[in-house]
């Protein structure tokens, strides 16, 4: 597997903020013969600023099966989301909002990332009666919910104000 880079406020992998939309669709045509390749251009979305430029860039977790998605050398898809908050809160804090609290949406402005999961499932609920009661193949769909679905970069000097 190869090695997709998350670079804080910047990039991932060769898409950079700031890059137009026709740059970011000369990297998809060019890509679309390599199978690995496409895969990351299947699945990253870009949003883009009123003059054109790409403000956000998200990436899902579907990239795993192709990538390690690197932020600072973690692992952001295959290290589970306690783990991963823990570890970046350290790096620098992020914002204790209702999102957080849940345990759905992580931003971290002073980094220009943020995380978010669907649904929120923790060590201690795989040790619940509600799921041990599951059927095994429920369980192991549910498990996918230890980890983050999505991982967002934007400008570090646009950081979402609370």
């Amino acid at each position: 597997m190869k090695n997709l880079i998350i670079e804080e406020g910047y990039s991932i992998d060769v898409i950079k903020l700031g890059m137009t939309k026709e740059d970011v669709e000369r990297y998809v045509q060019l890509s679309k013969n390599d199978s690995i390749e496409g895969h990351f251009y299947e699945d990253v979305q870009c949003e883009y600023d009123a003059d054109g430029k790409v403000s956000h860039i998200h990436i899902s977790n579907l990239l795993k099966d192709y990538y390690y998605c690197l932020f600072r050398g973690i692992d952001v898809f295959n290290t589970k989301a306690s783990k991963l908050v823990e570890i970046l809160d350290k790096i620098s804090q992020f914002d204790r909002n209702e999102d957080a609290s849940l345990g759905y949406s992580y931003t971290f402005p002073q980094l220009g990332l943020s995380l978010w999961r669907g649904n929120v499932l923790n060590d201690e609920d795989l040790e619940a009666d509600w799921f041990k009661e599951l059927k095994p193949s429920i369980q192991e769909d549910e498990m996918k919910n230890l980890y983050f679905e999505t991982v967002s970069i934007y400008s570090i000097s646009n950081s979402p104000k609370e």
